[in-house]
């Protein structure tokens, strides 16, 4: 047998729900330098934003990089809300972990808000992937 754990070949069926982690949650008024030091403190890589007691946008690590010092925006006064993705792509639960590669891989992307009954109750990353392959 092959020392090489093949995504789907020799594993079990892996589930989202199952390697997620909680979300951080920010308002969207909340300013960027206050966002970016709340991510280092908890050392993530992105927060979901409410606008109005519903989550609809993220803000990543790579959103304050390239729309806010990359346009050289003052994260001072800078919102989080100008800058967010609204309306991130999501992925249910109950999807595979051959599901989220598959997406991670064909859109680009590095998290993907996690939903139960259409409602967010996590987020999984690449790193999740990752980690839950290499064990």
């Amino acid at each position: 047998m092959s020392k090489y754990k093949w995504l789907g070949v020799g594993m079990k069926k892996v589930y989202v729900k199952d390697i997620m982690h909680k979300i951080t949650v920010v308002d969207s008024d909340t300013k960027i330098s206050e966002a970016a030091k709340l991510m280092a403190q908890k050392n993530i890589g992105s927060l979901m934003v409410k606008d109005e007691g519903s989550i609809d946008g993220i803000l990543t690590e790579r959103d304050i990089l390239k729309k806010v010092v990359g346009k050289d925006l003052d994260p001072r006064t800078t919102s989080v809300s100008e800058v967010m993705t609204l309306h991130p792509l999501i992925i249910d639960a109950k999807a595979t972990l051959e599901d989220v590669a598959e997406i991670f891989n064909n859109v680009h992307i590095r998290r993907l808000p996690v939903i139960q009954r259409g409602e967010i109750i996590g987020i999984v990353t690449s790193r999740d992937v990752a980690r839950t392959i290499g064990k």
